[in-house]
């Protein structure tokens, strides 16, 4: 049986009955459309949702609302749902020759209930290997049914402990996806490995897992995933790292824990490769190979030894102000005559500004001189809205910078 209990007290309603068919049913993430025979109704009933494990000729019993779809009509949402096997000869017929165990089709399964009647199940669970008895059922088809039926109760197994500690339909599909037989292994262990490899489970929901499930607050892999957590947090306001001090006190304050808890942790998990220490800074990994890989990249490019814009180093700055005075109707401050200067001389320049201070005036001095010197420009910037401003400000095309490299995340 599998059972679950309410994601929701506003969803109360509840039905019954036993699955006539799948109509459809997506294997990545559980989503499934069936039609159920209603106890007490004649007609068929619609039912959606995460029904991940369950199987034609099985017994349900769903919690959930009704819903009315713009296309298919009436249905009912199924939050949570527990499973009985079928009881009736028919039902276990339709049940066994569903396609739920391979090697036994519709005519297997009526051979094998007619030889076991109500006790086919239990035979099939705990003496398999009287399946030999079946004429036409060989001693390596007997193993392959014992397999296929050992991995359909282990499925329901694991989404039976899931549902009973806290965890949704839907995620409890998804941790199944990601762990397979190690679910229940991985979620009684350390919870917080869901954090880092379920889509959709953050620190919060593994937390809240690991309490039901009964690991301490002071555990070391609840610290260690409050710290990465706090990481997280930081840079979703920007910054690549953190020093040790605001990572430790606002982690401790995130898990309610003393500081010297979250300390003690540091140095295992810089061992472990689970975060990087440089100088005093605490990194993820992957903020401290972009930042490491970023001033390569910089430091690579101030030392090339060619220069495209080399010409610009000998010429007479004087000169070519002049120039911009006379051609354009730009007229730039000393502070904005050294920006430019530097953006036409230096190999890797930087130029930042809030709004108002002159960026594109700059910008578009810069793109004058080029042009005076027969140079060809492309224009860039990281979003659309940016490169709108920047075609806006120059008078010239401006893409995003996937665009313009002809970027496509998926080749």
């Amino acid at each position: 049986m599998i059972e679950g209990q309410p994601t929701s007290p506003q969803i109360q309603d509840q039905l019954a009955g036993t699955l006539e068919r799948i109509v459809f049913q997506n294997e990545d993430n559980g989503y499934t459309v069936a039609r159920l025979h209603a106890s007490g109704k004649n007609p068929e009933v619609t039912i959606v949702g995460n029904l991940m494990g369950i199987n034609v000729g099985e017994r349900l019993n769903l919690i959930g609302k009704w819903t009315a779809h713009p296309q298919y009509g009436k249905q009912f949402e199924v939050a949570t749902f527990t499973v009985q096997y079928p009881a009736t000869l028919e039902g276990i017929r339709k049940y066994l020759g569903s396609g739920l165990i391979r090697g036994i089709g519709p005519a297997t399964a009526t051979r094998i209930v007619d030889r076991f009647g109500k006790d086919t199940l239990e035979v099939i669970d705990q003496s398999p290997e009287r399946l030999i008895e079946i004429p036409g059922i060989a001693q390596k088809k007997v193993a392959r049914i014992a397999e296929a039926w050992q991995e359909q109760r282990q499925v329901k197994e694991i989404m039976v402990f899931l549902q009973s500690n806290g965890v949704s339909t839907g995620l409890a599909v998804r941790i199944y996806r990601v762990y397979g037989q190690e679910s229940v292994h991985v979620v009684q262990t350390n919870p917080y490995r869901l954090a880092q490899d379920v889509n959709g489970i953050g620190f919060k929901t593994a937390d809240k897992i690991a309490r039901q499930v009964g690991i301490a607050a002071d555990h070391p892999a609840r610290i260690q995933a409050g710290l990465v957590y706090t990481l997280n947090q930081m840079s979703n306001d920007g910054h690549c790292f953190s020093p040790e001090g605001p990572l430790v006190k606002q982690a401790s304050e995130i898990l309610e824990m003393p500081e010297a808890l979250c300390m003690a942790q540091l140095e295992p998990m810089t061992q472990q490769a689970m975060i990087v220490k440089d100088s005093d800074r605490y990194y993820l990994p992957p903020f401290y190979a972009a930042e490491s890989g970023v001033a390569r990249r910089l430091m690579r490019m101030v030392n090339a030894e060619r220069d495209r814009l080399a010409v610009f180093r000998r010429m007479d700055w004087v000169a070519l102000e002049a120039i911009l005075d006379r051609q354009t109707s730009i007229r730039l401050t000393d502070q904005q005559k050294i920006a430019v200067k530097m953006a036409l001389t230096e190999k890797v320049s930087i130029l930042t500004g809030g709004p108002g201070t002159g960026k594109s005036t700059i910008t578009a001095s810069i793109i004058h001189l080029l042009q005076t010197r027969n140079g060809s420009v492309l224009l860039c910037a990281p979003t659309g809205r940016a490169a709108k401003k920047l075609s806006e400000a120059t008078g010239l095309e401006a893409k995003t910078i996937h665009r313009l490299l002809e970027y496509k995340p998926s080749s």
